[in-house]
C-alpha cells in the first residue's frame, strides 16, 4: 500500500488545468462569501467562475485522456493552451 502512495507522480495529479480550477473554486467561494457586503455583485465573479472551472475540468480531462502518463507533454500542452486562452482573452478586452 505504501509504495503505491509513493509511487504516484504528483506533478501529474497537478498540472497547471487542476491548479487553475483551484484558483477558480477559492474565487467561487469568495464570491459567494463576500454577497452581503457587495449587495449582490460579487454573485457575477461566480457567475463568471463557473464556465472557466468547467472549460479547465474537460481540457484537463481530454489532455489526461491522449497522453497517458507523460507528464512533461501534459504539463507542456497545458501551459501552452492556457498561454493562448490567455493571450486571446487579453488581446479581446484589454483596449
Amino acid at each position: 500500500m505504501k509504495e503505491n502512495i509513493s509511487k504516484r507522480n504528483w506533478f501529474r495529479i497537478f498540472s497547471p488545468a487542476i491548479l487553475g480550477m483551484l484558483i477558480s473554486i477559492i474565487g467561487i467561494i469568495i464570491s459567494f462569501a463576500g454577497l452581503e457586503t457587495s449587495g449582490g455583485w460579487s454573485y457575477l465573479g461566480a457567475i463568471m467562475l463557473v464556465p472557466v472551472f468547467g472549460i479547465l475540468f474537460v481540457l484537463d480531462f481530454i489532455i489526461k485522456l491522449i497522453f497517458k502518463d507523460k507528464t512533461l507533454i501534459i504539463w507542456l500542452v497545458e501551459l501552452l493552451i492556457l498561454g493562448l486562452i490567455y493571450l486571446l482573452w487579453i488581446s479581446k478586452f484589454a483596449g
